[in-house]
């Protein structure tokens, strides 16, 4: 139970004690006022009670009952995830791999793709976006065929790509996935970075 609502119990029960024997008191109480005068008694009570409602204000403001919180050391580096991890939990997801369940996701994946070919064959030729699309989707933007195939007109046979992704344990779409990524990468300028 809080500490406050056991005392203020036991205040109100101390004031029905007051009042209750106060009653057979009443004729000095009487007189006490009298003498004292009853301004004075009517201030003293009240000062009494507020003390005594104060005083658990004033306990719980203790410096043990102080919580802070410190702030970290600034030249700790922050956390982030490496580049490239939402892209690798997609493609190696069971939704991208799985032929008719994951044709969204590898059409949006294929989308995001294309969008970052166009953006880096507009920065490494200095052309404008349609000619990048273009390019793009004739396969010109880069020497990987396979990476080309994918996100371009596809010409590149699909057993061809199948057996290319045998021996790396991949299925053809994250085979593919993966190379058209490694080229963006390598158009953007990644290969000197």
């Amino acid at each position: 139970m809080n500490r406050r609502r056991i005392l203020f119990g036991l205040l109100g029960l101390g004031c029905l004690a007051v009042g209750t024997v106060a009653r057979g008191i009443g004729p000095r109480t009487t007189a006490l006022v009298s003498e004292l005068g009853g301004d004075y008694v009517l201030v003293a009570a009240l000062s009494g009670i507020a003390l005594l409602a104060a005083l658990p204000v004033v306990v719980s403001g203790r410096e043990s009952e102080l919580q802070q919180v410190e702030t970290p050391d600034p030249e700790v580096p922050v956390r982030a995830p490496p580049a490239g991890r939402d892209f690798d939990e997609t493609v190696r997801g069971w939704e991208y791999r799985t032929p008719v369940v994951g044709d969204s996701t590898r059409k949006r994946v294929k989308t995001r793709l294309r969008t970052a070919a166009v953006e880096a064959v507009m920065r490494e030729r200095n052309c404008g976006r349609s000619r990048a699309r273009r390019l793009v989707r004739r396969g010109e933007w880069t020497d990987d065929a396979e990476a080309a195939s994918f996100l371009g007109s596809p010409n590149r046979s699909t057993l061809v790509t199948a057996l290319s992704a045998l021996p790396r344990r991949r299925t053809p779409a994250e085979f593919r996935a993966r190379r058209a990524a490694e080229a963006v990468y390598a158009v953007d300028g990644g290969a000197d970075r």
